[in-house]
């Protein structure tokens, strides 16, 4: 068994060259003297902050190892706690300072968890095989935004409203938008919608229409007060599998990898587009009552806001994936040796040959992040790759 334990104190950087600085921008349009004359000039193209810094950041790990059996057996655990000061983000001026937001060190993030890992070899015969698992827990926390409002509204979908948000005290960033409690079936459920004083909270709402969640029970829907958390695109869990095995000059590999705990906000359909080709998921609308209790009736113009940004938009991004598999032959030495080389293996392999999810887009994986991490806008997905090769070793 051996115990680590370690803790340290680094400082990096996110931003682009001479952020500290701010330069001129030609060519805009300003009004000049008395009468207003437009010309063509300069202006700053933001704040500069001369005290801008490298982000700290300090972590502590505390590790457990465990080997039998010869190491056969072997068991990994690790616990880490980071917590970065400093974080370099935009700060929230009046745009008319300049056509750039001011970077500034005003942000404090915290990222804690732990991993596992386990593996285990054995021999049969002339057969050797050995498989290793592992898994790892992330809880990501803002800290302090470091503005007066202890929130940052970010990615803006068109038609929708805003769609991310970072926030103290939340994972950064998560999806922002209303909760949705099923589809009003009748005009009866529409006057049942009301609230302690017996108004209704959806007065113009009809059959068909989304039933919004009063989240703050002040008795009616509006943005300040029931928009909430609906979502996140970090996995709570990531996990991989791999496999390995060899005989008699035949090898065989493959690596399975796959998270859980994190969902993606479906931005592939723009609603303020009449005519577009739809989502297939659309054919379980409602179109008369006890057909749907999810998904609206559809309209060419949302008169009703019923795609506003809501938990209708977010699926489970939980996804579990043959990331890589293998077969290869090694040709003997008795045989290569004739040729005056070192080795000659055949090889045949696959990239993402399956994945199992339910997300209904193209790819649960996601690549976009920032303040879009689990946002699909259309992600091109990853490609399943079939090769055939040769290695040759002199």
């Amino acid at each position: 068994m051996k115990v680590r334990f370690s803790w340290g104190k680094n400082g990096n950087e996110n931003i682009g060259n001479f952020r500290y600085a701010v330069y001129t921008e030609g060519n805009h349009n300003v009004l000049f003297g008395r009468n207003n004359t437009e010309i063509i000039g300069t202006q700053a193209g933001g704040l500069a902050n001369p005290d801008l810094k490298w982000e700290e950041s300090s972590q502590a790990n505390f590790g457990i190892d465990f080997g039998f059996f010869n190491q056969a057996l072997t068991f990994t655990f690790d616990w880490y706690k980071k917590t970065t000061n400093g974080m370099l983000m935009e700060i929230p001026v009046p745009l008319y300072v300049g056509s750039a937001r001011p970077i500034g060190n005003v942000g404090k993030m915290e990222n804690s968890g732990f991993e596992f890992e386990a593996g285990y070899k054995w021999q049969l015969s002339d057969a050797r095989f050995h498989i290793k698992g592992n898994a790892a827990y992330l809880k990501n926390k803002v800290v302090n935004l470091g503005n007066d409002t202890g929130y940052l509204n970010y990615d803006n979908f068109q038609g929708v409203g805003t769609i991310t948000r970072a926030q103290n005290g939340q994972p950064f960033p998560y999806f922002y938008g209303y909760k949705t409690a099923g589809v009003f079936q009748n005009m009866d459920e529409v006057r049942a919608y009301k609230n302690a004083d017996g108004t209704l909270i959806q007065p113009n709402a009809v059959p068909g229409d989304v039933r919004f969640v009063d989240v703050n029970n002040d008795g009616k829907i509006t943005q300040e007060g029931d928009m909430t958390k609906i979502g996140k695109g970090m996995p709570d869990w990531t996990f991989g599998l791999n496999f390995n095995a060899d005989w008699r000059g035949f090898d065989f590999s493959m690596m399975w990898q796959g998270v859980t705990g994190a969902e993606v906000f479906d931005a592939t359909r723009r609603t303020d587009i009449s005519k577009a080709n739809l989502p297939s998921w659309m054919l379980g609308r409602w179109t008369g009552e006890g057909t749907s209790n999810k998904y609206p009736r559809f309209c060419t113009v949302d008169t009703h806001n019923n795609w506003l940004s809501s938990d209708l938009y977010v699926s489970d991004a939980s996804y579990f994936r043959l990331k890589n598999i293998q077969l290869g032959y090694s040709l003997p030495k008795n045989i290569i040796n004739k040729f005056y080389v070192d080795r000659i293996r055949l090889y045949v392999s696959a990239e993402n040959l399956l994945t199992f999810t339910k997300y209904h887009g193209f790819d649960p994986e996601i690549s976009s992040g920032g303040t879009s991490l689990g946002v699909d806008y259309g992600v091109y997905p990853q490609a399943r790759t079939f090769m055939i090769g040769v290695n040759v070793g002199f």
